[in-house]
């Protein structure tokens, strides 16, 4: 396959973004310019891309700074550049680029040696109408209790599940019969720390409510689940500190069949596809992104898996910050005057999000959708509105200058996009801009400062 000579790029290096001012240029991560490249969709997926891949391929993105991904409309050249690289990275999810979605139809078609990675594989997606805006309980018991419960798979520590607000996300994968999977529980008490199983103190039990469909064997630090025949059944996880039983979960559906289930249809419409506003679904999108550069370059396996364990280190302590920051707050509600990428964050971290816009950037709110969240920022005493930079203020002022309670608006950053200025001053990057943007203004609509 040829270069990209023919365009100009955005050149990366070091962790920060060099700025070209003309419009649909790439960015691309330093690499040898005679070996592999990798085309992304958007930001967010060059930032994980160029992240696992490091110094040993090209990884572009079309989408110039400070435009969505999703709202982005590209030249007509765009086809051909994308099929001179040697893989392609998006989201396969109808409606959210769809010149990503054609491109990707394009190339599946007829260009057999152009790789696609779709990053959404493996990850579990909410249905955006009947899973939005959940009511949560952000009360434990009383200090030193269990907060909450994440369960990570033994080799991977993938997040699999987690139970929390009196509810589990996610999922153990579905099991074949005599496939089995090890699981290492790691529970959080009320001020955010790891309660130590390795203690005499403590020890887990597993229940499994059919045992002819799944078997469980529990160890002091962990459990394997090993599917039997093929059924679903759940399983009750406890942590009992002495004779006394601290903690219990609700049950958990196990599912055995003869072949891994699909996931479900990507439609934007319907699922919400942002899963990146969670530090720990990104850790998966990144793993997904990392064997498909495997795929396409198995003779540097070793430096893709080492350098995505070192990011996914940085989304776990991402995820950490967040915890810890927004663990002691005031109220529980936020209003985001913008299209709500943060489901999954709010999700996560037990906020509800309200929002008077939609899924996507070009929804226009009502007067009545505004008039409902000033109600929803008066009931619940909310003094912070945000209100995303790639959206604009207009509407989050509109409800500060309505509402009683509320005095200022707060802006935060789903990362879809970056700004140069961002990027020289550190935090141009998907963890940045969550880290120096985003969590500071969930901490003050929460009252978590």
């Amino acid at each position: 396959m040829t270069g990209h000579s023919r365009r100009e790029l955005l050149q990366i290096g070091g962790g920060s973004l060099a700025v070209a001012g003309v419009s649909g240029c790439l960015n691309r991560a330093i690499g040898d310019d005679d070996g592999l490249t990798v085309q992304t969709s958007f930001f967010t997926l060059f930032d994980f891309t160029r992240n696992v891949a490091g110094d040993q391929l090209g990884v572009s993105t079309p989408v110039p700074a400070e435009q969505h991904g999703h709202a982005w409309e590209p030249p007509t050249t765009l086809l051909p550049e994308i099929v001179e690289s040697d893989a392609f990275v998006y989201l396969d999810a109808t409606g959210f680029q769809p010149w990503a979605e054609d491109a990707a139809a394009e190339i599946e078609a007829n260009y057999d040696d152009v790789m696609l990675i779709n990053a959404l594989d493996g990850t579990d997606l909410v249905e955006y109408e009947t899973d939005h805006h959940t009511e949560y309980d952000h009360d434990p018991d009383e200090e030193g209790s269990v907060a909450e419960l994440e369960l990570l798979d033994n080799q991977s520590r993938q997040v699999l599940a987690q139970f929390h607000f009196g509810h589990w996300h996610g999922s153990i994968p579905t099991l074949g019969p005599d496939d089995s999977r090890q699981i290492n529980p790691r529970f959080i008490d009320s001020e955010n720390a790891a309660i130590p199983l390795t203690s005499d103190n403590y020890r887990i039990e597993v229940e499994i409510e059919d045992a002819e469909i799944a078997a469980v064997e529990t160890d002091s630090e962990s459990f394997t689940v090993e599917g039997q025949r093929a059924g679903e059944t759940a399983l009750t996880i406890e942590l009992w500190a002495g004779d006394d039983r601290a903690f219990v979960t609700e049950p958990l559906t196990v599912t055995v069949d003869e072949e891994s289930a699909p996931g479900p249809e990507p439609d934007h419409g319907f699922v919400d596809v942002k899963f990146f506003s969670d530090p720990v679904l990104a850790q998966q999108g990144v793993r997904t992104i990392r064997d498909g550069l495997i795929d396409l370059d198995p003779e540097h396996e070793a430096v893709y898996r080492e350098n995505a364990a070192d990011y996914i280190d940085q989304l776990d302590e991402l995820h950490q910050t967040f915890r810890t920051a927004l663990a002691d707050r005031d109220r529980q509600q936020v209003v985001l005057a913008g299209h709500d990428s943060f489901n999954y964050l709010g999700r996560r971290y037990g906020v509800e999000i309200e929002t008077p816009v939609g899924l996507s950037p070009n929804d226009e709110p009502s007067t009545h959708a505004i008039a409902a969240a000033v109600d929803f920022v008066e009931e619940h005493e909310i003094t912070h509105v945000l209100w995303d930079y790639f959206d604009g203020d207009r509407t989050a002022r509109a409800i500060v200058e309505e509402a009683d309670t509320a005095t200022e608006t707060a802006m935060v950053s789903a990362a879809e996009s970056y700004l140069p200025e961002w990027k020289d001053e550190g935090y141009g990057d998907y963890i940045g801009q969550l880290r120096e943007i985003t969590l500071p203004a969930f901490r003050a609509a929460l009252g978590a400062d």
